[in-house]
């Protein structure tokens, strides 16, 4: 089928949707594909420490969430 079929069959059974959580869903889901990059907004040293903690996780230097809370003395939310 070609994209352009598929646009079609698309706007066709947009157009015949009754269910409002549905159409919402699908409304949310465009917005945020048209939005801003949120990478794209972030500052050099921004983007430098998200590169550090992947190279941290990918070596494996990670620690677990019990230790962080024991270290601060927050208790697991829930």
């Amino acid at each position: 089928m070609s994209t352009d079929a598929m646009k079609l069959e698309l706007i066709e059974w947009l157009t015949k949707l009754k269910e409002p959580s549905v159409i919402a869903s699908l409304f949310n889901w465009k917005k945020a594909s048209e939005a801003e990059d949120w990478y794209a907004t972030l500052s050099a040293e921004q983007k430098a420490s998200i590169d550090r903690g992947s190279a941290d996780a990918s070596a494996g230097r990670t620690i677990i969430s019990e230790e962080i809370r024991k270290q601060y003395g927050r208790a697991p939310k829930g």
